[in-house]
């Protein structure tokens, strides 16, 4: 049977359910993006059959349903409905920290459009003497991970965003961010980042991603 007749039949999965049906299991449990070449390992299915497969799923989760799939980080990952946002963020708020500082944001705003930096270049554009704390909070929000050790004396950490960055902002890539002429003279990046509005409480529902968490700053000048 190829792929073509196995999404057609009825029920479309031989387990008894529908694929869309199994997908939205997929999603749900998993908690985090999935992209096709782990569906693919999942389903054993192609990419053809997974597509439509998660089209109908994002049909079937329309109009009142209190579930989206959203398309995000390079994949699809379960979320609240926005319809409903203001209920779930009354009980994701009890779990969850508050939103990014000025500092915290103007730190990331740069890391995102300047990507890799390191600690010594991102003070420098921020006209700061250390952004050594904004850097460890972001990479404990997992929006943030160290990008490798740029060859220059001291060989310091260079810093870049991660998946956690585009599922808080809501981009699919870093090409969804906003462009920064559309802005003012000052502060650029942070301004654009800024005006970015996650779609759903942090995380959505179903927060907790799978990005590691790294729990001390890397010495700057430190060997690896």
């Amino acid at each position: 049977m190829n792929e073509s007749d196995l999404f057609h039949q009825d029920p479309l999965w031989e387990e008894g359910g529908d694929l869309p049906g199994a997908l939205e299991a997929l999603f749900t449990a998993a908690g985090e993006v999935l992209d096709l070449p782990r569906l693919r390992e999942l389903t054993g299915l192609g990419d053809g059959a997974l597509q439509q497969g998660i089209e109908k799923l994002q049909e079937r989760l329309s109009g009142a349903s209190g579930l989206r799939l959203l398309e995000v980080g390079g994949g699809w990952r379960m979320a609240t409905s926005p319809l409903y946002k203001e209920m779930v963020a009354r009980l994701v708020t009890t779990t969850r920290s508050g939103k990014l500082t000025p500092a915290q944001i103007e730190a990331l705003a740069i890391i995102a459009y300047r990507q890799p930096v390191t600690i010594t270049e991102l003070n420098a554009i921020r006209g700061v003497t250390s952004s050594a704390n904004q850097v460890k909070s972001l990479m404990e929000r997992q929006l943030i991970t160290p990008a490798g050790r740029k060859p220059v004396v001291g060989r310091p950490m260079m810093y870049a965003t991660t998946q956690a960055f585009l599922l808080h902002f809501g981009l699919k890539s870093l090409h969804d961010l906003p462009q920064l002429e559309d802005f003012g003279e000052a502060r650029l990046e942070a301004q654009a980042l800024a005006s970015l509005e996650p779609p759903l409480p942090e995380d959505g529902l179903f927060g907790g991603g799978a990005m590691e968490v790294i729990e001390e700053l890397p010495d700057e000048g430190a060997e690896p």
